[in-house]
């Protein structure tokens, strides 16, 4: 495995963000992934606070627009993550 990974810093001390991406598997706007942790426990504050983490990160990026929002994608840092977390289970 690549120390990469483990040297980087947690994202808002929640994983849950990054995979809403993955088990997606399409870009999401803020408003899907808003969706996707609804029932989670996390705030409001919290997820956008990940975005923001995951995007300067990045773990995710720009990909393009949809309906005139800013669709979001996980960035090949952003998958790596989520298969080590993945293969660590």
């Amino acid at each position: 495995m690549s120390t990469l990974v483990l040297d980087r810093p947690p994202i808002a001390g929640d994983p849950f963000l990054l995979h809403a991406f993955a088990r997606r598997g399409r870009p999401l706007s803020t408003g899907d992934v808003l969706r996707a942790m609804a029932g989670t426990g996390a705030r409001l504050s919290d997820v956008v606070e990940g975005l923001a983490r995951a995007r300067t990160g990045g773990l995710i990026g720009p990909i393009g627009f949809r309906g005139g929002r800013l669709l979001l994608a996980l960035t090949d840092d952003g998958r790596e993550i989520v298969a080590a977390d993945r293969s660590a289970e």
